[in-house]
């Protein structure tokens, strides 16, 4: 096989099988990652063969692209990060440019995190902010009181019973009475002249 080294891993397509999947005729651009820095590079075909054939390579960085900054947690430094996770932490090396190491690990014999550089990165979407929890719908207000009862009225007092009054009589009635007669004139002769 070539001499092939990690730094091959550089560019290649990750594939399932160099001899199944990889496409015979650029057989060099694949690879089969199989963990904790072991890799197959595909190459060929050899002689007599129609697939291609591989070769591995030990203590590689995984083959990790700017895809995989998503869900990490930005740190320091990876030899800072969780060796417990290792794999959900990267640090920038220079965010301007793009210029991320996405950590790994830890490899054989190590008991800090490694790292990987891979170049022209966005930083990662931050997550959205928690949404503020749903406000109640505004409470009706409450109910007024119904206005206060006027006090109830006594009972209509009766008003005093008349004593019932006597019936009034017609005043009697007269028959119109004659008209009186005149007074009898009495004619008054002259006297007579006294004598001369």
């Amino acid at each position: 096989p070539p001499p092939l080294t990690c730094a091959d891993l550089a560019g290649r397509t990750q594939t399932d099988s160099c001899g199944q999947d990889a496409d015979p005729s650029d057989c060099d651009s694949y690879f089969k990652w199989k963990g904790s820095g072991v890799a197959k590079l595909c190459y060929g075909p050899v002689d007599g063969k129609t697939t291609c054939s591989s070769t591995q390579v030990e203590g590689c960085p995984p083959p990790l692209t700017c895809a995989d900054l998503a869900g990490r947690t930005e740190v320091a430094k990876c030899k800072k990060a969780d060796t417990d996770d290792c794999a959900a932490s990267f640090a920038w090396k220079d965010e301007s440019s793009g210029l991320a190491r996405l950590c790994y690990g830890p490899v054989d014999g190590e008991t800090k995190c490694s790292q990987t550089e891979v170049e022209g990165c966005l930083p990662p979407p931050s997550p959205p902010p928690p949404l503020p929890p749903p406000s109640p719908p505004p409470s009706p207000p409450p109910p007024s009181p119904p206005p206060p009862m006027p006090p109830p009225l006594p009972p209509p007092s009766s008003p005093p019973s008349a004593s019932p009054s006597p019936p009034v009589t017609a005043a009697p009635t007269f028959a119109p009475t004659a008209a009186p007669t005149a007074a009898p004139s009495l004619l008054f002769s002259p006297s007579p002249p006294p004598p001369s």
